[in-house]
């Protein structure tokens, strides 16, 4: 049986989803439903969402091994670890590759952790005495056996940060990025496709200079952009949007991280006028009050002049690096991750103290402080006075032999 999972918006701009079956589609399924309304409440509807999708997963599973898991439950039948091997492989399996194709480690460790709550949730929900010592322990262990599918990560976990606070652009991507930030029109053969080229490009240095997530981009709107006054430099304002009432798309992007305001270069705010001014302006049916997103479709059609999804944005990208190959490396965050490379490159060229750099690279990617991506970092600078410290020492030693 196949399911669907159905997202709508409330007047007020809360958005939502649910989970269907095919055959009969007037009315969401039962248990999946209750426990998003009732569990997963207050959680961001990104958050429900990726519930939602493992539910699917689960519900597709028993409908392959004709197996009602609430009917199980109810009975006080658990799952065996057969059956748990087999719904790991299932909650694996990629939807999108070829057979035997699976999903990330990271991803289906979610999926497995998702899943758990859920069948917790579900057990605990149709069985009556659910509470019972024999009962509990049994749902415990069910739970236990589940979550021991998660892959572990291999290597250190100083290994893994080391990886991470290294990633950055190559040489190559990073030419010609910059030199489409200077002419972003190369290539361009068609007058039509002009305006969406110099949309594309404009998202895409934003990304760079600021390091703000794909999401965060697509939710600027007019007001959230303010042109240089004084010695001030321009500046976008990232704000926290969950459920905007202005929003008409359903999958709404959104701010992961906290709000701020971040400089921008005189080059971009240039080019974020020319596109908001001659370019953005001429697209039928746009609009011009500060709550109108600042990127918008330029494709003729019925959502000609709407907010950019982030399917279309995803789309300009991929225009891009074929028409570019250079370009084949780049995504969103690996541009997350280059900002904090270059970051770190200047805060140790001007010789800015570890707990200056901490506080800035928190405030300018939005994190919390203390944040754990933050000391991930900032970590290199211990391991930096480390070698330091270590070599001097090695070198000593040396001396001392000759």
């Amino acid at each position: 049986m196949p399911y669907t999972i159905k997202t709508f918006m409330t007047r007020s701009g809360e958005r939502f989803s649910q989970l269907y079956d095919t055959e009969t589609p007037g009315l969401p399924l039962f248990y999946p439903t209750a426990f998003v309304a009732r569990f997963l409440r207050s959680a961001t509807h990104e958050t429900q969402k990726v519930y939602l999708a493992v539910i699917k997963r689960i519900c597709e599973w028993e409908f392959t091994k004709q197996v009602d898991l609430a009917n199980c439950f109810h009975r006080s039948k658990f799952l065996t670890c057969a059956q748990i091997d087999d719904l790991a492989n299932h909650l694996r399996a990629s939807k999108l590759g070829g057979k035997g194709e699976v999903i990330g480690s990271p991803k289906y460790n979610t999926y497995v952790a998702y899943a758990t709550e859920y069948l917790r949730w579900l057990a605990q929900e149709v069985i009556t005495d659910w509470n019972t010592v024999n009962v509990r322990a049994s749902i415990e262990a069910q739970s236990d056996m589940l979550l021991k599918k998660k892959i572990r990560k291999s290597g250190s976990k100083s290994s893994q940060n080391r990886r991470v606070v290294t990633k950055s652009l190559t040489t190559a991507s990073s030419g010609k990025l910059l030199s489409l930030f200077e002419q972003p029109f190369e290539g361009i053969t068609r007058t039509q496709d002009l305006g969406s080229r110099i949309r594309n490009i404009v998202m895409l240095r934003i990304l760079y200079e600021t390091g703000m997530r794909v999401g965060e981009l697509l939710g600027l709107k007019l007001k959230n952009f303010s042109n240089a006054t004084g010695e001030d430099s321009a500046t976008l304002e990232i704000t926290r949007n969950h459920h905007d009432e202005f929003d008409s798309r359903l999958n709404q992007p959104v701010a992961k991280t906290l709000g701020r305001t971040l400089p921008i270069s005189e080059s971009l705010e240039a080019q974020l006028d020319e596109y908001c001014n001659n370019w953005r302006a001429e697209v039928e049916g746009v609009g011009f009050s500060d709550e109108d997103f600042i990127f918008v479709i330029h494709r003729a059609g019925r959502t000609l002049g709407q907010a950019l999804p982030k399917s279309s944005f995803d789309s300009g990208l991929s225009n891009l690096k074929k028409s570019f190959p250079a370009l084949t490396p780049i995504h969103p965050h690996l541009l997350r991750h280059d900002w904090n490379y270059r970051f770190s490159m200047k805060v140790d060229a001007i010789g800015m103290s570890f707990e200056e750099e901490r506080q800035l690279r928190e405030y300018l990617m939005g994190w919390a402080p203390g944040s754990a991506m933050s000391n991930r970092y900032n970590y290199r600078h211990v391991q930096e006075k480390s070698l330091e410290v270590g070599l001097s020492i090695a070198s000593d030693s040396a001396r001392g032999l000759q």
